[in-house]
């Protein structure tokens, strides 16, 4: 999917305006787009929260007079928020060579086989 992104620039004593255009591929999953429209229903999340409601989150306050703040109900938290620590999920994001996570790895993977050879040679 390609979008476009406008830069807009005023600078100099005569305010002069230059626009400029730009398009970059991005995935369909970054702006919530529904690739394929026969696609299967979404599948139930998987992942649960390890805290009850009601009970207090320890050292996630970081005012001086605050308070620790209280864990909600599982359907009080945004969808996305249970993706993050999905397996499936995050899976599907090294699989896509469209996302970052897919790079990272790449990346990480090739840092860590030149490591081993570097090491191997020693």
């Amino acid at each position: 999917m390609l979008k476009s992104f406008t830069t807009t620039t005023v600078s100099g004593v005569r305010t002069t305006l230059v626009q400029q255009t730009r398009w970059i591929q991005v995935s369909a999953r970054a702006f919530n787009v529904k690739e394929d429209a026969g696609a299967a229903p979404k599948a139930k999340r998987t992942v649960v929260s390890s805290v009850p409601e009601g009970s207090a989150l320890k050292g996630l306050n970081y005012m001086k007079d605050g308070k620790d703040p209280l864990a909600l109900a599982d359907s009080a938290y945004p969808e996305w928020l249970w993706d993050i620590v999905d397996p499936e999920v995050r899976a599907a994001r090294v699989a896509d060579p469209l996302d970052k996570k897919h790079h990272k790895e790449a990346r990480r993977q090739r840092i860590k086989a030149e490591n081993f050879i570097r090491d191997k040679k020693t």
